[in-house]
């Protein structure tokens, strides 16, 4: 390789260590974040009248090699999964000059917003053309928790004691 002057070494000096950091710390995470979990997929939410919509980029992930779930309080939509890197798109290479995109597993935790309230027996996911498009219908009829009178009734009605109730008098 020759150079034509200063900069040309400094520039391929920059792509060096730019090469470098990056395997060192993709070798760091691999080790130390929950086995590999390097990339973090974007997410958009959006909510309709009827449901909130997640959508997930998810370029060259399968449909097979995904799993998405809602926590049991509704607050938490988790997608996981693994990007996958063919073996024939590794085998010919002699020098990375740049590697941006990321393959191996990965996790998101998507915050749902706490006033939505949703339909857990209707949820839905969709993939195509790389994105992942989570359907999280609202419930259309909210129980509101009101008031409510408990009637007072004469002495005649009282439920006799049990004996546990009967012992504690007794002391």
């Amino acid at each position: 390789m020759t150079f034509k002057d200063y900069r040309d070494i400094i520039r391929q000096m920059e792509r060096d260590m730019q090469q470098l950091t990056d395997d060192v710390f993709r070798g760091y995470f691999d080790r130390h974040v929950g086995g590999g979990r390097f990339w973090v997929p974007s997410v958009d939410i959006h909510e309709t009248q009827e449901s909130l919509l997640v959508k997930c980029e998810l370029a060259g992930v399968k449909a097979e090699d995904l799993q998405v779930s809602l926590s049991a309080d509704d607050k938490t939509l988790t997608i996981a999964g693994i990007r996958k890197e063919a073996r024939d798109e590794q085998g010919g290479r002699l020098q990375c000059h740049q590697l941006e995109v990321y393959f191996g597993p990965f996790e998101r935790e998507v915050a749902m917003p706490p006033q939505v309230r949703v339909d857990r027996d209707r949820l839905s996911a969709a993939y195509k053309d790389g994105f992942l498009i989570v359907s999280l219908p609202k419930l259309t009829q909210v129980v509101e928790s009101q008031p409510r009178r408990i009637p007072i009734t004469g002495e005649e009605d009282v439920p006799e004691p049990t004996t546990a109730d009967t012992a504690e008098e007794a002391s």
